[in-house]
Protein backbone atom coordinates (compact mmCIF):
# COMPACT_ATOMS: atom_id res chain seq x y z
CA UNK A 1 0.00 0.00 0.00
CA UNK A 2 1.17 3.61 -0.68
CA UNK A 3 0.12 7.02 -1.87
CA UNK A 4 -1.52 5.83 -5.25
CA UNK A 5 -3.57 3.35 -3.20
CA UNK A 6 -4.33 5.66 -0.12
CA UNK A 7 -2.58 9.30 -0.15
CA UNK A 8 -4.33 10.72 2.55
CA UNK A 9 -1.96 8.65 4.43
CA UNK A 10 1.61 9.32 5.90
CA UNK A 11 4.54 7.43 3.93
CA UNK A 12 8.21 7.57 3.85
CA UNK A 13 10.04 9.64 1.33
CA UNK A 14 10.92 6.88 -1.33
CA UNK A 15 7.21 6.17 -1.90
CA UNK A 16 6.20 9.98 -2.08
CA UNK A 17 9.30 10.80 -4.59
CA UNK A 18 7.73 8.04 -6.23
CA UNK A 19 4.36 9.14 -6.37
CA UNK A 20 5.06 12.27 -7.59
CA UNK A 21 7.82 11.19 -10.23
CA UNK A 22 4.32 9.52 -11.75
CA UNK A 23 2.68 12.02 -13.49
CA UNK A 24 3.62 15.42 -11.82
CA UNK A 25 6.98 16.03 -11.90
CA UNK A 26 9.20 15.69 -14.84
CA UNK A 27 10.76 12.08 -15.41
CA UNK A 28 14.57 13.13 -15.83
CA UNK A 29 14.65 13.68 -12.50
CA UNK A 30 16.74 11.25 -10.87
CA UNK A 31 16.95 10.16 -7.20
CA UNK A 32 19.57 12.75 -6.29
CA UNK A 33 16.55 14.85 -6.52
CA UNK A 34 14.30 13.27 -4.47
CA UNK A 35 15.32 14.72 -0.85
CA UNK A 36 15.98 18.74 -2.56
CA UNK A 37 12.10 18.37 -4.01
CA UNK A 38 10.70 17.09 -0.98
CA UNK A 39 12.23 19.58 1.25
CA UNK A 40 10.87 22.30 -1.15
CA UNK A 41 7.19 20.47 -1.44
CA UNK A 42 7.48 20.93 2.41
CA UNK A 43 8.34 25.15 2.64
CA UNK A 44 5.48 25.72 0.08
CA UNK A 45 3.43 23.51 2.71
CA UNK A 46 2.22 20.96 -0.36
CA UNK A 47 3.87 18.22 2.17
CA UNK A 48 3.73 17.91 6.17
CA UNK A 49 6.34 16.20 8.71
CA UNK A 50 4.84 13.83 10.75
CA UNK A 51 6.81 13.45 14.27
CA UNK A 52 7.62 9.75 13.20
CA UNK A 53 9.50 10.81 10.21
CA UNK A 54 6.78 9.90 7.67
CA UNK A 55 5.31 12.78 4.86
CA UNK A 56 1.97 13.33 4.68
CA UNK A 57 -0.16 15.71 2.12
CA UNK A 58 -1.35 18.62 3.00
CA UNK A 59 -4.91 20.00 2.82
CA UNK A 60 -6.14 17.11 1.45
CA UNK A 61 -10.20 15.70 1.68
CA UNK A 62 -9.93 12.43 3.18
CA UNK A 63 -12.50 10.77 0.85
CA UNK A 64 -11.45 11.74 -2.66
CA UNK A 65 -9.94 8.98 -5.02
CA UNK A 66 -6.15 8.53 -5.52
CA UNK A 67 -6.86 9.66 -9.13
CA UNK A 68 -8.49 12.59 -8.15
CA UNK A 69 -6.21 14.20 -5.53
CA UNK A 70 -3.13 13.56 -7.94
CA UNK A 71 -5.17 16.29 -10.62
CA UNK A 72 -6.41 18.52 -7.77
CA UNK A 73 -2.57 19.00 -6.74
CA UNK A 74 -1.45 19.32 -9.97
CA UNK A 75 -3.90 22.37 -10.70
CA UNK A 76 -2.71 23.47 -7.02
CA UNK A 77 0.84 23.36 -8.17
CA UNK A 78 0.15 24.98 -11.81
CA UNK A 79 -1.09 28.19 -9.33
CA UNK A 80 1.14 28.28 -6.88
CA UNK A 81 4.11 28.51 -9.68
CA UNK A 82 3.33 32.01 -10.17
CA UNK A 83 3.56 32.96 -6.89
CA UNK A 84 7.52 33.94 -5.39
CA UNK A 85 7.40 31.20 -3.02
CA UNK A 86 7.10 28.49 -5.73
CA UNK A 87 8.80 30.70 -8.76
CA UNK A 88 10.83 27.58 -9.42
CA UNK A 89 7.80 24.69 -10.10
CA UNK A 90 7.74 24.94 -13.52
CA UNK A 91 11.11 23.59 -14.09
CA UNK A 92 10.15 20.72 -12.34
CA UNK A 93 6.63 19.65 -13.27
CA UNK A 94 5.44 17.82 -16.10
CA UNK A 95 2.85 19.94 -17.07
CA UNK A 96 5.75 22.88 -18.40
CA UNK A 97 7.79 20.18 -19.81
CA UNK A 98 6.81 21.50 -23.35
CA UNK A 99 6.81 25.18 -22.66
CA UNK A 100 9.75 27.12 -23.45
CA UNK A 101 10.67 28.00 -19.82
CA UNK A 102 11.79 31.53 -19.40
CA UNK A 103 15.78 32.43 -18.71
CA UNK A 104 17.06 32.37 -14.69
CA UNK A 105 17.46 36.24 -13.90
CA UNK A 106 18.39 38.59 -11.62
CA UNK A 107 16.29 41.23 -12.68
CA UNK A 108 12.70 42.18 -13.70
CA UNK A 109 12.47 42.36 -17.45
CA UNK A 110 10.21 45.66 -17.14
CA UNK A 111 12.72 46.78 -15.05
CA UNK A 112 15.93 46.07 -17.32
CA UNK A 113 15.64 49.40 -19.42
CA UNK A 114 18.41 50.74 -18.14
CA UNK A 115 20.80 48.06 -18.23
CA UNK A 116 24.39 48.57 -16.83
CA UNK A 117 27.01 48.09 -19.68
CA UNK A 118 29.24 45.08 -18.48
CA UNK A 119 32.29 46.71 -19.61
CA UNK A 120 33.30 50.26 -19.23
CA UNK A 121 34.91 53.07 -21.97
CA UNK A 122 36.80 54.82 -19.59
CA UNK A 123 40.23 55.07 -21.49
CA UNK A 124 42.92 57.19 -20.58
CA UNK A 125 43.52 60.22 -23.26
CA UNK A 126 46.43 59.56 -25.58
CA UNK A 127 46.04 55.65 -24.60
CA UNK A 128 44.97 53.21 -27.17
CA UNK A 129 42.67 50.08 -26.34
CA UNK A 130 44.71 46.65 -27.31
CA UNK A 131 43.55 43.62 -28.21
CA UNK A 132 46.83 42.42 -26.17
CA UNK A 133 45.90 41.54 -23.02
CA UNK A 134 47.86 40.46 -20.49
CA UNK A 135 46.93 37.97 -17.74
CA UNK A 136 45.52 40.10 -15.17
CA UNK A 137 43.36 42.12 -17.81
CA UNK A 138 42.06 38.36 -19.37
CA UNK A 139 40.96 37.11 -15.46
CA UNK A 140 39.61 40.55 -15.23
CA UNK A 141 37.46 40.03 -18.51
CA UNK A 142 36.37 36.69 -17.47
CA UNK A 143 35.97 37.51 -14.08
CA UNK A 144 33.38 40.65 -15.63
CA UNK A 145 31.70 38.27 -17.70
CA UNK A 146 30.90 35.46 -15.16
CA UNK A 147 29.43 38.36 -12.70
CA UNK A 148 26.25 38.09 -14.46
CA UNK A 149 25.75 34.03 -14.07
CA UNK A 150 27.21 34.42 -10.22
CA UNK A 151 24.63 36.70 -9.41
CA UNK A 152 21.46 34.82 -10.85
CA UNK A 153 22.96 31.55 -9.11
CA UNK A 154 23.52 33.48 -5.79
CA UNK A 155 20.10 35.34 -5.89
CA UNK A 156 18.12 32.05 -7.23
CA UNK A 157 19.45 29.91 -4.58
CA UNK A 158 18.54 32.48 -2.20
CA UNK A 159 15.30 32.48 -3.02
CA UNK A 160 14.85 28.50 -3.25
CA UNK A 161 16.37 28.48 0.22
CA UNK A 162 13.68 27.77 3.17
CA UNK A 163 13.10 26.07 6.38
CA UNK A 164 13.51 22.93 4.88
CA UNK A 165 15.50 23.55 1.94
CA UNK A 166 19.09 23.69 2.46
CA UNK A 167 21.81 25.23 0.42
CA UNK A 168 22.89 22.09 -0.87
CA UNK A 169 19.38 21.64 -1.97
CA UNK A 170 19.00 24.68 -3.46
CA UNK A 171 22.21 24.27 -5.02
CA UNK A 172 20.94 20.89 -6.77
CA UNK A 173 17.88 22.33 -7.86
CA UNK A 174 20.07 25.66 -9.36
CA UNK A 175 21.54 23.18 -11.58
CA UNK A 176 18.60 21.19 -12.87
CA UNK A 177 16.67 24.62 -14.09
CA UNK A 178 19.55 26.15 -15.49
CA UNK A 179 19.77 22.75 -17.23
CA UNK A 180 15.77 23.47 -18.45
CA UNK A 181 16.71 26.69 -19.77
CA UNK A 182 19.68 26.31 -21.92
CA UNK A 183 18.47 26.20 -25.79
CA UNK A 184 19.75 22.77 -27.57
CA UNK A 185 20.74 23.81 -30.86
CA UNK A 186 20.16 20.97 -33.77
CA UNK A 187 22.27 18.64 -34.35
CA UNK A 188 24.30 18.90 -37.39
CA UNK A 189 24.90 16.15 -40.16
CA UNK A 190 28.67 15.68 -40.19
CA UNK A 191 31.01 16.78 -43.21
CA UNK A 192 33.95 16.35 -44.95
CA UNK A 193 36.31 19.22 -45.25
CA UNK A 194 38.08 18.92 -48.44
CA UNK A 195 41.29 19.46 -48.33
CA UNK A 196 43.23 21.28 -51.05
CA UNK A 197 47.05 21.91 -51.19
CA UNK A 198 47.84 25.75 -52.95
CA UNK A 199 50.31 25.94 -54.90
Amino acid sequence: MGPHDKPQLSYPEELWFDWFLDGILNKDINSSGKTPLLHYLLDLNILKSESNGLLKLSKLNEGLSGGRVKKLLIESLNAISSTENGFALIYFLSSFSGKKLPPLTTVDPAKNSGRKKILNNSVLPGHKKTSDLSNLQIVKKWGNQMRGFLDVEQKTIARLRGFYTSQKDAQWMFSYMLSKTKEKSPAREWEQISRKRHR
